[in-house]
């Protein structure tokens, strides 16, 4: 006891658990107060499922063509963002930059600073956008950090503070006077951190996350993760890390740790919170030596995504997952991929504490179901501060399913005016 007392969030961990027997994660047990712990029951709902319709969560949505030109062309989007009113759309990391558009669609530039100026980044590592103003924060190197206005103007910069026990990415807003980061890789055998948050300008950290309790003897010793000494330093070289799950809920950074069934909350005045635990029971990979024989047989979660009323999840079930679909995709060498998809969506109502596992409105197409304009399903890949949920499709996606199915006059109109090659559309949901 004297050892979990000495590690507050190992104490929390403790305090969830006893918590988490009072509060059912899958029954609506009427409004949730606040400061209460909210439990989602994965292991019992395994093999269960729902298909729940887009009208439950919101009221609008909208189907926002964006503007396709020679300078407006978006290539290999992956990711989208929805800020001051503007939608920002590029590939991972923002790597090859980002083109940036209005409300109504209409381009309004390029976003792309690399290079080797004093203004610039070689290249971009981790990327945000700044809630409220829109702006851009670009992690480009290991401590170098930058950040532009929309249309790529230089603002200001700031360095991550060091440390000589662990190296920190990414890092994350949190406000104007703090950001977040994730403790990547620790140089010492036992590490004692997982986080930080720190001031732009601090040369130390302001505040260290200790490392939680976990549900195997060092999470950290996989077959992925391995402890090996620099060949530099004879220091110990152990990427705790690389599954660590990192966001944004307003003004606290969320953190989930593999082996760990609770979502972490701590804010800019250093106060840990544990507002959910997703429990996984015999679904969680018991990690160690073992790590890949069980990969299969085992669930995880990505980043999930939150807005005032719901915890959107995504589950990777492996051989769990009661509707595994096939996907392809064309290779730039022209040769088709095909793969099996295993991923689950899932929605945890934070007012009810109501949790669901979502099955396929169509097969092969997971997410909600679009009832409102009878568009495909959607899920969003973007929440913004401001509540909006945001996603996008492509023209040809959009085209198809309207060749299939009785869309909305509204939504008929827009899809009769696409080109197959056009730019993606931006799907915006909201109250």
């Amino acid at each position: 006891m004297k050892n979990i007392l000495r590690n507050p969030a190992g104490f929390l961990f403790i305090l969830v658990s006893m918590l988490a027997q009072a509060c059912s994660g899958n029954k609506n047990a009427g409004e949730i107060t606040a400061g209460t712990i909210i439990t989602a029951d994965l292991e019992a709902n395994i093999g269960k499922g729902n298909i729940v319709d887009l009208s439950s969560i919101v009221s609008k949505i909208e189907y926002i063509p964006l503007e396709t030109s020679e300078t407006s062309l978006v290539d290999d989007v992956y990711e989208i963002y929805f800020e001051n009113e503007m939608f920002y759309l590029g590939n991972r990391n923002m790597v090859k930059g980002c083109q940036v558009f209005d409300i109504r669609g209409n381009h309004l530039s390029f976003f792309d600073r690399t290079g080797r100026g004093p203004e610039e980044y070689p290249r971009a590592n981790h990327a945000d956008v700044l809630p409220g103003t829109g702006n851009i924060v670009i992690m480009g190197s290991a401590t170098d950090v930058k950040v532009y206005d929309p249309y790529g103007k230089f603002l200001n910069k700031f360095q991550i503070p060091t440390d000589s026990r662990f190296d920190v990415r990414p890092v994350i807003f949190i406000n104007d006077s703090t950001y977040a980061g994730v403790i990547y890789t620790s140089f010492r055998e036992n590490s004692e951190y997982v986080a930080v948050l720190f001031t732009p300008g601090d040369t130390i950290f302001k505040f260290h996350f200790p490392i939680p309790s976990f549900q195997t003897e060092d999470p950290f010793v996989t077959d992925f993760h391995l402890s090996i000494p620099k060949s530099t330093d004879n220091k110990f070289y152990k990427p705790i890390g690389a599954s660590t799950v990192m966001y944004r809920y307003k003004d606290q950074a969320r953190l989930f740790f593999p082996y760990n069934d609770t979502i972490f909350s701590v804010n800019a005045d250093k106060k840990i919170e544990t507002p959910y635990v997703i429990k996984f029971g015999k679904t969680r990979n018991p990690g160690g030596a073992e790590t890949m024989a069980n990969m299969n047989k085992s669930a995880t979660m990505t980043i999930p995504l939150e807005n005032d009323d719901f915890l959107f999840l995504n589950f990777g079930l492996n051989d769990l997952a009661h509707e595994p679909y096939e996907k392809e995709i064309m290779l730039r060498s022209g040769r088709v991929h095909r793969y099996k998809v295993t991923n689950c969506y899932a929605l945890l109502n934070k007012k009810t504490a109501h949790f669901t596992l979502l099955n396929q409105p169509e097969k092969g197409m997971p997410g909600l179901r679009e009832d409102i304009q009878n568009g495909p399903p959607f899920w969003p890949k973007y929440i913004s501060s401001t509540g909006e949920l945001v996603s996008f499709c492509t023209s040809e996606e959009l085209i198809g399913w309207a060749e299939n199915h009785k869309v909305s006059p509204k939504l008929k109109k827009i899809i009769e005016k696409l080109d197959e090659n056009d730019n993606p559309v931006v799907i915006l949901a909201k109250q």
